[in-house]
């Protein structure tokens, strides 16, 4: 296997963001859209899927100190030049958000939400003279097409229907123990990339705990841990350092995370609790990020047949990831690796994701602390059984039964959670 090939996959999905993912998108696709016109748009129509409508929801908007996806839209237009990219808010003032609040009063924007869980954001700017279109298909900042006043100028929307791929290189079509092999095998100078990643959001962590950022789980659980409440242990450690970043992420923080597979939460709890498990077990560098980079195919193994957008959170994948990784730098078997992920899929396989917000720092501390237990509890030869609910007896079959769970039983859960955002008192 051309290692070059697997380095390009995870690459392409590691970007710097500031702010959740959704509510940048929306903005960086109203960016691209606006940046096409000779004059200002005078409105906006936008068509986006209900993942997206869900993740943008409630979560904070950087800089702005408030919440929504109007808002997130009229700072797009606002924001407009070519060369933005999904730091776009890190430009956001109080003025501005004044001033996109008076053009959302006055209707500047109209946004419809179709029931489909694929990721897909829909533009059209249009003033007395002239409109522009464009559609974003599948990850945050990939506009798969733009028209100026019917005129075609990009569309590339039959490369997206294609199975997810990087230059010939299919992960799902790979294995664990391809994975375990590629992890023993990489040139650990050529994982500067990943020890980068990882110093990103623990930068964001650090910053997360220095006060009571969103509700604050990360601060919470160091307090707690401080006044003997909790055991101040490896399990504690990694709850609170991957909490504390999304804490600051999710409270729209002027800080900017390694997302991993389109998403910030789940960049951070791909990296961090391997990462902060690795001090506490008292391994190199070398083997952390062997590890990482193991329980980063995995996670993209995972999110590749899950979906990128699903109904699933996708902390629970990323922890399963950590899980294994955890597992190699106990030099575990490629057995007990795989039933570090089969402990975490009989564990936390059936949490829902209900949009982006403060709270997903709860569920991230929920995941990575479980990743602890499921490593330990595979390194200790206690490994859920075929017999149970979803589990397979190949750890591969039983992230195809997720898949199908996902995909098939959840259909209905995203609208359903709108349903409920909207009504709710």
């Amino acid at each position: 296997m051309d290692m070059n090939l697997i380095f390009d996959a995870i690459k392409s999905e590691m970007q710097p963001s500031m702010g959740c993912t959704e509510p940048v998108a929306i903005g960086l696709a109203v960016s691209r859209t606006c940046e096409r016109l000779a004059e200002p748009a005078t409105h906006l129509d936008m068509v986006i899927s209900s993942n997206i409508f869900k993740n943008a929801y409630s979560v904070e908007i950087p800089n702005a100190d408030t919440h929504g996806i109007e808002l997130s839209c009229v700072l797009g237009f606002l924001l407009s030049k070519p060369g933005n990219t999904m730091e776009i808010f890190a430009a956001v003032t109080h003025e501005l958000v004044a001033q996109a609040q008076k053009l959302i009063d006055k209707g500047f924007v109209t946004v419809k939400v179709l029931s489909s869980s694929q990721f897909y954001i829909e533009c059209t700017a249009s003033n007395a003279k002239e409109s522009a279109h464009t559609i974003t298909e599948d990850s945050h900042d990939n506009l798969v097409f733009a028209e100026k006043d019917g005129k075609v100028l990009t569309d590339n929307r039959v490369q997206v229907e294609a199975a997810e791929s990087h230059g010939g290189f299919d992960i799902t079509q790979h294995t664990f123990a391809d994975f375990l092999k590629w992890a023993n095998e990489v040139d650990v100078k050529d994982l500067g990339f990943i020890k980068e990643g990882v110093e990103m959001n623990l930068a964001i962590a650090e910053i997360g705990m220095q006060k009571k950022y969103a509700i604050g789980v990360g601060p919470a659980l160091r307090n707690l841990a401080n006044a003997g409440k909790l055991s101040n242990d490896m399990v504690t450690d990694v709850k609170r350092t991957v909490a504390a970043a999304s804490d600051f992420r999710m409270s729209g923080g002027n800080g900017s995370v390694m997302t991993y597979l389109g998403s910030g939460n789940q960049g951070i709890e791909t990296m961090l609790p391997t990462a902060v498990a690795a001090k506490h077990l008292g391994v190199s560098e070398e083997k952390m990020l062997r590890a990482e980079f193991l329980g980063m195919l995995i996670t993209m193994y995972m999110k590749y047949h899950v979906g990128r957008l699903s109904p699933i959170c996708g902390a629970t994948l990323a922890a399963s990831g950590c899980a294994a990784g955890m597992v190699y730098m106990m030099d575990g078997s490629l057995e007990q690796i795989c039933g570090a992920v089969q402990n975490m899929m009989g564990g936390v396989a059936g949490m829902f994701c209900d949009g982006a917000k403060g709270g997903c720092a709860l569920k991230l501390a929920i995941c990575a602390g479980e990743a602890v237990y499921a490593a330990l509890y595979a390194m200790d030869n206690s490994i859920i059984q075929a017999s149970d609910g979803i589990i397979s007896t190949a750890v591969e079959d039983t992230i195809g039964n997720l898949t199908k769970l996902s995909h098939e039983g959840l259909s209905a859960v995203d609208m359903k959670v709108i349903e409920i955002m909207q009504t709710k008192k």
